[in-house]
């Protein structure tokens, strides 16, 4: 019986990595660079979930004999819920914790309720004024942690603006002087994380600044004062 199970298991396994296989060929043409570790079993009966990257983080459905596509919003009636979106916002979320704090600045309130990301650029105007309702922020229990985005067409300084705050002593104190004095310091070339940041702003499809993430990978774009800001937090905890 043992080995009739398993030799049952083993067979199941093939078959559906042979299922994964066919939709990777078919998804191949349009999306050069899927692989099989983007393909898994769905929650959609008869559809594998698609993972891309490339030029940003999105997904879509496959049905498992790789002849129908279904993309965009799709919808749980029973629980009102979004589970694309959903998903799409966990993978972000996912992608934001695996970059370490100390890669990041990060203006800490002493009594953390909240947290956000934001990909800022400090030469953006409605960065600095996201930036000027800092303590207010950290008052209502929002840990602030800054990303960096810098957007060369708009601001073509800024880049390397950044480069120097992030190679600062104090990161934290430099970020402040920069957007609130627009003072920046004589840091020697260091190792920064900038770069990279920016790279992974665009994978999350990030096009303007300051473009703010809550804790459930939800994204917000664009400045709101802080009780605003405060205002969605709790609306994405009720979700």
């Amino acid at each position: 019986m043992k080995k009739f199970l398993a030799i049952t298991l083993i067979l199941l396994t093939n078959y559906a990595l042979a299922d994964i296989s066919v939709v990777e060929n078919k998804l191949k043409p349009f999306f050069p660079e899927i692989k099989a570790e983007n393909i898994s079993p769905s929650q959609l009966d008869g559809y594998y979930e698609v993972i891309l990257t490339d030029p940003f983080i999105d997904v879509m459905y496959i049905s498992t004999d790789g002849k129908y596509v279904i993309q965009g919003a799709v919808t749980d009636l029973e629980l009102m819920t979004n589970i694309s979106t959903n998903r799409i916002n966990s993978i972000k979320l996912n992608i934001l914790e695996s970059i370490n704090d100390s890669d990041k600045i990060v203006f800490k309130a002493k009594e953390e309720k909240y947290v956000i990301n934001v990909f800022t650029d400090v030469d953006c105007p409605y960065c600095a004024k996201l930036h000027a309702n800092m303590r207010q922020m950290n008052d209502l229990g929002i840990t602030v942690k800054y990303l960096a985005s810098p957007l060369e067409q708009l601001h073509p300084n800024a880049q390397s603006a950044m480069e120097k705050i992030w190679c600062a002593e104090d990161r934290e104190l430099a970020m402040h002087n920069y957007k609130s004095k627009r003072y920046l310091p004589d840091s020697p070339d260091c190792i920064n994380p900038v770069s990279d940041q920016l790279a992974i702003s665009k994978q999350l499809g990030v096009n303007g600044t300051p473009s703010i993430f809550f804790e459930n990978g939800t994204n917000l774009p664009g400045y709101l004062p802080p009780n605003d800001i405060l205002n969605r937090i709790l609306q994405t905890v009720a979700q």
